[in-house]
């Protein structure tokens, strides 16, 4: 009873004091001092509000638990996602230098994880159907200016920020045609789709973007135009197995 009291004495606010020396009286079952009984040592508002705290110390408890465990799944949630995003790959398919058959085509790894590409696939549509080849190695180069075997083919590692020229339109119909012996001429197609494959570090699992491109004449000049904003990531179970699909189509050709 005296540790009690000694500890309720070290807290200066007397409403504090008061409800403390309630709550041990009724829990020693002794009188309360007449000064401790003075209407005038705490307000009545005051009194109802730490009265109602030591009564209800209960689900006090339980709210400040509840309420914790609710930050704590808040945090946990931005933890996942800020890990989420940096192992997320991010794939750019670009157009830049002009606008025509001449425009180059870049590849662009925007992803905090290096990427290695290993298959361009090339989507071509015409009067005549859809065909799809791999524009991956390039092959209007000859051999005898080749200097360096890495520039006969856009396959390769990329680091976040890289990119990678994997050539002009005129380079990838003109791949297509050696690939599918077809007479491919530009004036013939409409919309060509490329698609981008890779192994990613931060997985094992295929990883892509896809981008289409619109093909206009206008009094014979060509204009290249793209479908989107941006390329589309490939991330979801069927957009993968659709492309499994296709790369294992590729190497049965």
């Amino acid at each position: 009873m005296k540790v009690a009291v000694s500890l309720v004495n070290r807290f200066r606010e007397p409403h504090i004091q008061y409800v403390l020396r309630r709550s041990i009286a009724g829990a020693f079952m002794v009188p309360i001092s007449p000064k401790t009984q003075r209407s005038d040592a705490i307000s009545p508002e005051d009194l109802f509000i730490w009265t109602s705290l030591v009564e209800n110390a209960g689900l006090v408890q339980a709210a400040v638990g509840i309420v914790t465990a609710l930050v704590w799944f808040v945090y946990l949630q931005v933890l996942v996602s800020g890990v989420r995003r940096q192992r997320r790959t991010e794939i750019l398919i670009h157009i830049g230098g002009s606008r025509s058959l001449e425009g180059r085509l870049f590849i662009s790894n925007l992803g905090f994880e290096p990427i290695y590409i290993f298959e361009i696939l090339l989507t071509i549509r015409t009067s005549d159907g859809e065909r799809q080849t791999s524009v991956a190695d390039r092959t209007e180069i000859a051999k005898e200016e080749v200097t360096n075997p890495v520039a006969t083919t856009s396959q390769g590692p990329l680091k976040s920020g890289e990119s990678v020229d994997i050539g002009s339109f005129e380079d990838l119909l003109q791949r297509a045609q050696r690939n599918t012996s077809d007479d491919l001429q530009a004036d013939g197609v409409s919309r060509v789709e490329l698609k981008a494959a890779a192994i990613s570090a931060a997985s094992s699992a295929v990883v892509a973007a896809q981008r289409q491109f619109c093909i206009t004449f206008d009094a014979g000049e060509c204009r290249i135009r793209p479908k989107t904003v941006y390329a589309t990531q490939i991330r979801s179970w069927w957009g993968r197995y659709r492309l499994k699909r296709e790369l294992e189509t590729e190497l049965e050709q």
